[in-house]
């Protein structure tokens, strides 16, 4: 390779770690902060120099380096935007599963996850690795990757930016995060519901009984049970939602 050939591939290269970087940041298991940064970041590379070779280069440089700056800045947003289109099916079952937590009073031994920086139930840890399962399962890994390595034939390096159409993406995306969220936890919040007035009813009817007592014990056999034996169709919906997502990118950027 001569000094002409490195020239060229530099540029690609570099537009290229920024976009496999931006997915890197956001995107479900590769952007987990178990995963040692330096190991990321050695990831990253490994990618974008396996992806550059087959990438088109820019026709042109920007000429300053405001431009530059967006340019990078555009890549990047694709990046977050891609990894961010996956990883909130993760954070809707996380929700939900802390909702489910608080409801059945197991919150109180909250421990802390370095995937979110903060704590987290032992119920949202559950949902959330049930997710992941379900997203190696299903190759989500893989199909992630080769959605990246497809996205720079549809959409070439430097021609993509923060415009009003990825904040409409991205709003949209969060709603359905906060639908996905409510919709797992639904069939417990109206059980609990249902157990609360039941309590409620037989503290009015016998106020000997220390009901509040009682209905923390009876609150967390009825929510395990029916997180238990709803686990089955909990698994469809998370399946349903991730290769929604994964549909998702490929319509959305890929033009498929």
């Amino acid at each position: 390779m001569d000094i002409d050939q490195v020239l060229q591939f530099v540029p690609t290269f570099v537009l290229v770690f920024f976009r496999v970087t931006g997915m890197m940041i956001f995107a479900p298991f590769f952007g987990s902060d178990r995963i040692p940064r330096r190991v990321r970041l050695l990831i990253a590379l490994v990618l974008a120099a396996g992806m550059s070779g087959s990438v088109k280069g820019p026709a042109a440089l920007p000429e300053s380096s405001w431009q530059l700056a967006l340019s990078i800045g555009g890549e990047m947003a694709f990046g977050i935007a891609m990894g961010m289109a996956l990883s909130f099916t993760f954070i809707a079952a996380q929700g939900a599963g802390e909702i489910i937590g608080q409801q059945m009073g197991l919150n109180l031994g909250e421990t802390f996850d370095p995937q979110f920086g903060k704590s987290s139930s032992v119920v949202g840890d559950l949902y959330f690795m049930l997710t992941l399962i379900i997203f190696l399962l299903i190759d989500g890994h893989r199909i992630m990757i080769q959605a990246l390595q497809s996205s720079f034939a549809s959409l070439p390096l430097l021609s993509l930016g923060v415009d009003r159409d990825l904040l409409h993406t991205l709003i949209s995306l969060l709603t359905a995060c906060t639908t996905l969220s409510l919709q797992l936890a639904a069939p417990l919040l109206v059980t609990i519901l249902v157990v609360d007035l039941a309590l409620g009813c037989i503290g009015r009817a016998m106020p000997q009984i220390n009901v509040m007592t009682a209905g923390l014990t009876v609150r967390s056999l009825v929510g395990m049970a029916v997180t238990i034996v709803g686990i089955g169709l909990t698994v469809i919906v998370i399946d349903s939602h991730l290769r929604d997502s994964l549909n998702f990118i490929q319509l959305k950027w890929l033009g498929r």
